[in-house]
C-alpha cells in the first residue's frame, strides 16, 4: 500500500512539471525565441592601462589574442541575461558575467546558441593572469608573456600557448589540456576526464600532471623534475628530459617512456605495463607481481625503480 502511494505521487509529480513546462511553452514566456535567448555581439573598448587581467565567465569561449591595431578590446558573444561587465580597477582588466536568469531559462539551455569572450591586447607581456570559466573552453596565444597565470574550466578544453616567469597553473573537471611552447618556472596540470598534452616545454623547476581518467603525452619537454599521478589512462613520456628525476605513478593505465632521461626515475602502475626507452644507463629495481621483466643489466647511472601489479617491464638503453 505504501508503495503504490510512493509510486503515485512520483507519478503526479512529473505530470505536475510536464504541464508546467508545457504551459510556459505554449502560456508563458516562449523560450525558443525570447529575446532574452538570442545572442548578440557587444564590443566594449578599453582605454585605460592596465597589468594585469581577471576574467569570469559562466557559459563562454575566452580567447586572448593580439590586437592588430595597439588599441584593447572585448568583443561577447553573449545574452542579454548573461551580459558581461569590462572595466579597469586598480591596474586590473576584469571582466565578469553577470547572470539574471530566472529558473525557467535553464530549461531549453542546451538548444542555445553559444557565448565567447574574445579578448583584444595591445600588449604581449602582463603580470598576472586568472581566467575562471563554469562551461567553456580557453585559447591563449603564444605572443603573451605574464608573470604568473591560473585557467580553471569545469567544462571546457584549455589551450595555452603563452610563457610565464612564474607559474603556470592549469585545470580542467571535464575537457581536455594542451600547452605547447610553454617556458615557465614551474607548471601545474590537473585534469578529472579527459586529456593532457604537454609539447615543446622549458620548465625550469617542477612540472606536474595529475589526471583522474585519460590520457597524458609529454612530448619535448624540458624540466628539473616531472611529477604525475593518475587513475585511468595511460602516459607516455616522449623526448624528456628532466635533470633531476621522473615520479609517475598510475593505478590503471600503461607508462610508456621513447627517448627520455632523468637523474633518478620512479614508476609505478597497478595494471599495465611498464615500457620504452632511456637515454642512459641506470641501476634498475624492477619488480611485479604477475609479468615479465627485462632490463638492462646495467650497474651505472642513478636509480630506476619501477613496480607493477599487473603488468610486464621491458626497458632499454639506447646505444
Amino acid at each position: 500500500m505504501k508503495k503504490g502511494l510512493i509510486v503515485t505521487a512520483v507519478i503526479l509529480t512529473v505530470a505536475g512539471l510536464v504541464l508546467i513546462i508545457g504551459s510556459f511553452f505554449f502560456n508563458g514566456p516562449n523560450f525558443a525565441i525570447s529575446e532574452n535567448a538570442k545572442t548578440e555581439t557587444n564590443t566594449y573598448t578599453v582605454t585605460d592601462g592596465f597589468d594585469n587581467i581577471y576574467i569570469q565567465t559562466l557559459e563562454a569561449d575566452v580567447k586572448l589574442i593580439p590586437s592588430e591595431n595597439g588599441e584593447c578590446r572585448v568583443v561577447c558573444e553573449e545574452r542579454a541575461y548573461t551580459r558581461h561587465k569590462v572595466s579597469v580597477e586598480n591596474g586590473a582588466l576584469k571582466i565578469e558575467a553577470e547572470d539574471t536568469r530566472k529558473w525557467y531559462d535553464f530549461i531549453l539551455l542546451f538548444s542555445l546558441n553559444s557565448q565567447s569572450v574574445t579578448v583584444y591586447l595591445p600588449s604581449d607581456r602582463y603580470e598576472e593572469l586568472d581566467i575562471n570559466c563554469a562551461t567553456g573552453g580557453v585559447s591563449v596565444s603564444e605572443r603573451f608573456t605574464f608573470e604568473k597565470a591560473s585557467v580553471s574550466s569545469s567544462t571546457g578544453s584549455v589551450s595555452f600557448k603563452a610563457s610565464a616567469e612564474g607559474d603556470v597553473k592549469i585545470k580542467t573537471t571535464t575537457g581536455s589540456i594542451l600547452i605547447d611552447g610553454v617556458t615557465a618556472d614551474s607548471i601545474e596540470l590537473a585534469v578529472s576526464t579527459g586529456s593532457v598534452t604537454a609539447e615543446n616545454i622549458n620548465c625550469r623547476e617542477k612540472i606536474s600532471v595529475n589526471v583522474s581518467t585519460g590520457r597524458a603525452l609529454l612530448d619535448g619537454v624540458k624540466c628539473k623534475s616531472l611529477s604525475s599521478d593518475g587513475g585511468t589512462g595511460k602516459i607516455t613520456v616522449k623526448d624528456t628530459v628532466a635533470t633531476e628525476s621522473f615520479r609517475i605513478e598510475r593505478n590503471t593505465g600503461d607508462i610508456h617512456f621513447q627517448n627520455s632521461d632523468a637523474g633518478e626515475i620512479f614508476a609505478k602502475t597497478s595494471t599495465g605495463d611498464v615500457t620504452g626507452t632511456l637515454n642512459s644507463s641506470k641501476v634498475f629495481v624492477a619488480k611485479t607481481s604477475t609479468g615479465k621483466i627485462t632490463v638492462p643489466d646495467t650497474v651505472s647511472g642513478g636509480k630506476c625503480e619501477i613496480t607493477t601489479a599487473t603488468g610486464d617491464i621491458n626497458i632499454s638503453i639506447n646505444d
